[in-house]
Formats: structure tokens, sequence, C-alpha cells
């Protein structure tokens, strides 16, 4: 599997956001390298960070009445469903 490694491209310019961003990647290296024996706990990082991430961007789209017909936080459901 090809491994994300962050790049100005995925940059949104919010601080905050790109630096959640960076975080995802980061703790989506370290899920790709675990050996078998640390796997599931690297996995669990990796949705913890991820349900925190996504519950952020949420209240912030609450917040500031993002695009009331947006799907993004639908999409954060089924990414964590899959999860």
């Amino acid at each position: 599997m090809d491994t994300l490694e962050w790049s100005d491209a995925l940059a949104l310019d919010l601080p905050q956001m790109d630096d959640t961003h960076r975080e995802f990647v980061d703790q989506l290296a370290v899920v790709q390298a675990a050996p078998d024996t640390q796997l599931a706990g690297a996995w669990r990082a990796l949705i913890e960070h991820t349900e925190a991430h996504f519950g952020q961007e949420d209240r912030w789209m609450r917040d500031t009445r993002f695009a009331s017909g947006n799907c993004h936080a639908t999409q954060h459901l089924v990414v964590l469903q899959v999860m």
C-alpha cells in the first residue's frame, strides 16, 4: 500500500486544520509501519485521533453554520464506520 505523505497540496491554509491533518498522516504512517504485535494499539490510536479530529471539524462546521447542505459531516460518519 502506498504511504500517504504530507505535502503542501494537502494544506488548507487553516493552521488548526492543517496541524490536525498532519497528525492524521503521521498516525496513519505509524499504523502502516507497525509490526503485527503493535498493530492493534496503533490502529486504536488512529481511530481515537480520527474521532477527535472529526468531532472538532463537525463542531467548527456547526458553529460557523458551514453550508447547511454540506455532506462533510456524513462523510466523517462513513469513514469512522469503515475504520
